[in-house]
């Protein structure tokens, strides 16, 4: 704009296109005109005297673009405040009466989109413009609205106003700001009690003359969630206060030099023995033992060692006698029983000590015969030759069988079985009869 009456021309041009009722036709049209209004702000049109009476007469279609359900639309009037407001900065306030309303409505909105353009608009404004006079309207907002989103962002508005305005612009608004803090420190919002802790902060730091009367009209609840302590209260600290107090005062120890926890059934090291006992350690001792050994003694496991056991037919059990015999001897091999027990109930053993065949159970002679040790028969060689070869016949290995019994009957009772174990065969037995 070259002047204010070039200003004022094009501004009758698009003040004709917002006076019209939105609706599917006409919303386009309206977007237009503000997007024209924007591009008059930014060439310059705020530094003229007359460009706030020129606009007044615009508020209310800005003020209906802003709360329509149109997103593209609303987003524009609101591009619109924002310009202006960065523009004029402090002059901004004639406007900002009329506007302000307006657009913190924005911020209750159900659509997100709405909020996030309506909290940013605003803190832009608060930010250029200052407008402590809205302190009031924001406050109230804080303290007393039922939205919740409301009460978020009004207290992010608390928090933009208390950071921008100067401590003269904030003093006479000071009650309010401080019952507006302490209402949004207990608020039901996690949000807005987090905005409100930030203003305290920012508040305590800027009005610290006040802050001792400030802390004064707190809530017991608000005093807690703010950590103020209470000098003159006489309640005793709780366990867990003083504990927490205790570990915050404590440094931590570093891991590398915390003592390594001791075994609680460690044998001690025996005490170093004096000067005056007369014994000396050998080179390379410790008062705890010899070099390279171990204080405390390895345990051993025991190995259980158990032997056959008979049943009897009673069902109970008893260690069954083993017995070896040599084959050959007949009735008159030596017997050798071996018993775990020297029970009563071991006949069998006795009757293989005496010579005679013992006389077991069913049961007892499978489980005689599974435990004993192995017997070693003698082979002949052609049998031997015969089984590992593979060209055997069944005649052939059916006579030579024969052949080997024969000459077992007929041996000599006295002879031993050659002691050659590459022809002896394992063969476990309780007793070996004379013949096969």
């Amino acid at each position: 704009c070259e002047s204010a009456a070039d200003f004022e021309a094009k501004f009758r041009v698009l003040l004709t296109k917002l006076d019209v009722v939105e609706h599917e036709e006409t919303w386009q049209r309206i977007d237009d005109a503000l997007k024209g209004l924007v591009s008059l702000v930014k060439a310059g049109a705020t530094k003229f005297e007359t460009f706030v009476p020129t606009m007044k007469p615009a508020v209310k279609f800005i003020n209906s673009a802003i709360l329509s359900e149109r997103t593209r639309l609303s987003g524009t009037a609101l591009m619109l405040v924002e310009e202006m407001s960065r523009m004029m900065e402090t002059r901004f306030t004639p406007l900002s009466d009329l506007i302000f309303p307006s657009a913190m409505k924005t911020c209750g909105r159900a659509n997100k989109v709405f909020v996030t353009r309506g909290l940013k608009c605003l803190t832009t404004v608060i930010t250029y413009s200052h407008l402590p006079e809205q302190t009031p309207r924001i406050c109230d907002a804080v303290i007393t609205d039922v939205n919740k989103t409301v009460r978020s962002s009004a207290a992010k508005l608390l928090m933009s106003i208390v950071s921008c305005c100067t401590v003269p612009e904030l003093t006479q608004h000071l009650p309010i700001v401080e019952k507006a803090i302490a209402a949004g420190v207990v608020d039901a919002n996690p949000d807005a009690r987090t905005t409100a802790r930030q203003s305290y902060e920012i508040y305590i730091k800027r009005f610290s003359d006040r802050v001792e009367a400030f802390h004064a009209g707190l809530s017991s609840i608000a005093r807690k969630y703010l950590k103020i302590e209470d000098k003159n209260s006489d309640r005793p600290q709780s366990r867990f206060s003083a504990f927490r107090q205790q570990q915050q005062q404590q440094q931590r120890q570093p891991l590398r030099d915390r003592p390594i926890a001791q075994r609680p059934n460690a044998k001690p090291a025996p005490a170093a023995p004096s000067g005056g006992s007369g014994v000396s350690q050998q080179p390379g001792a410790t008062a705890a033992g010899p070099a390279g050994a171990s204080n405390r003694p390895k345990p051993v496991r025991p190995i259980a060692r158990h032997g056959p056991t008979a049943v009897r037919r009673d069902g109970t059990s008893a260690p069954l006698p083993l017995t070896i015999a040599e084959p050959g001897l007949g009735s008159a091999a030596a017997v050798v029983s071996i018993s775990a027990s020297t029970s009563a109930g071991d006949s069998s053993a006795k009757d293989a000590a005496a010579g005679q065949e013992p006389v077991l159970t069913p049961v007892a002679a499978a489980a005689a015969a599974a435990a004993a040790p192995p017997t070693l028969v003698s082979r002949s060689s052609s049998v031997e030759q015969l089984i590992m070869s593979p060209r055997s016949s069944k005649p052939t290995l059916t006579r030579l069988l024969a052949d080997d019994a024969h000459v077992t009957a007929t041996a000599v009772p006295g002879d031993k079985p050659p002691a050659d174990s590459a022809h002896a065969s394992v063969s476990p037995s309780s007793t070996v009869p004379a013949s096969r």
